[in-house]
């Protein structure tokens, strides 16, 4: 409510002046009706001119007024606007700093984690280190300790032995030697026989491939003169014979796999002419290379069972057949009393 007495309401005010405007043109309007004096009339018209210029100012007072107020409203809507959209762009830009702000945080952050990462990853290496460090001290502080109990341990005694030689000890050891002996003419066998079916196997290839004629013929001769020389020179010396022992040695015992030896010839058989008659020489190199061979087969098992070998062959030309060579066996015994008295 309004402060003092002799104030209006806004209402009041606002509708006084247009209801008393209205109030005088219906009177002066009723005066002309009633009265028919030419002075009075004329005063009403005058009074009811006034009224009507009245109530125009009134109105246009009263458009100027409302247009002013909605020009200063749609100014303040304008205004309030434009106010809107500067503190919307306002908004977005502080949006946008702090998006970047978060953005580089967000970076800084990553960073410092990886950094904390790797500081705890090298404080687990320290921790490793000095566990480690700790335990060599450990380790050193044992060692310095049992070194210590053994400086002032009296020295201990060397035990006796645990068992004295015996004579079946003696004969395992003698029957170890003469296996490990027949077991190296074995293996020496193995790869003669071997390097023979590859020589073999080469003059087989070289025939088929050369052409058949004097010249190959003296060609093949040549090659087999230098390899049975370069085998002669390759070919080990043989042992010399030990010297016996004056007492009695055990009977050696029996290698299976040195008592048969597979011919060559058997197991060899060249596509050659059977005549007498050498039209081309091919006979004359197939017999360099058997004397070659035979000289190798010789050097294993001995003259005397080459010979009965070749005997037995031109009898019977088995294929396959197995000679027994077990009786023809020169393996050469070692002295065992030097080794022997070289252990004791």
């Amino acid at each position: 409510m309004p402060r003092g007495r002799h104030r209006h309401s806004p209402p009041l005010h606002r509708i006084l002046p247009p209801s008393a405007v209205a109030g005088a043109a219906v009177l002066c309007a009723a005066g002309a009706w009633l009265l028919a004096e030419p002075l009075v009339l004329r005063g009403l018209v005058a009074a009811a001119a006034a009224a009507a210029v009245t109530g125009a100012y009134l109105m246009r007072s009263w458009d100027r007024e409302a247009g002013r107020r909605v020009a200063e409203l749609t100014r303040a809507r304008a205004g309030d606007e434009w106010r809107a959209e500067e503190r919307v762009a306002e908004l977005e830009t502080d949006l946008e700093e702090s998006r970047e702000l978060r953005a580089r945080l967000e970076t800084k952050l990553r960073r410092k984690r990886v950094e904390l990462a790797g500081l705890r990853g090298e404080h687990a290496a320290l921790l490793r280190r000095y566990a480690n460090a700790e335990t060599e001290r450990a380790s050193v502080l044992e060692s310095r300790r049992q070194l210590a109990l053994e400086a002032s341990a009296p020295p201990r005694e060397l035990p006796a032995a645990r068992s004295t030689p015996t004579p079946s000890a003696y004969l395992r050891a003698a029957q170890a030697l003469d296996d490990l002996s027949r077991n190296g003419a074995l293996q020496e066998a193995r790869r003669t026989a071997e390097q023979a079916r590859a020589r073999d196997l080469a003059e087989r290839a070289r025939e088929a491939e050369e052409p058949q004629g004097k010249h190959a013929a003296a060609a093949d001769q040549r090659a087999a003169a230098g390899q049975a020389g370069a085998e002669q020179h390759r070919r080990p010396q043989a042992a010399l014979p030990a010297s016996r022992p004056d007492r009695a040695l055990p009977a050696p015992r029996a290698v299976q796999a040195a008592s048969a030896v597979v011919p060559y010839a058997a197991s060899r058989r060249h596509l050659v002419p059977q005549g007498s008659f050498d039209f081309f020489g091919t006979q004359k190199a197939h017999a360099a290379i058997e004397s070659v061979q035979n000289e190798d087969l010789a050097d294993v098992v001995g003259e005397e069972a080459l010979a009965a070998h070749r005997t037995g062959a031109a009898e019977n030309r088995a294929v396959g057949k197995v000679i027994d060579l077990t009786a023809h066996d020169e393996t050469e015994q070692l002295d065992v009393a030097e080794l022997r008295s070289a252990i004791s």
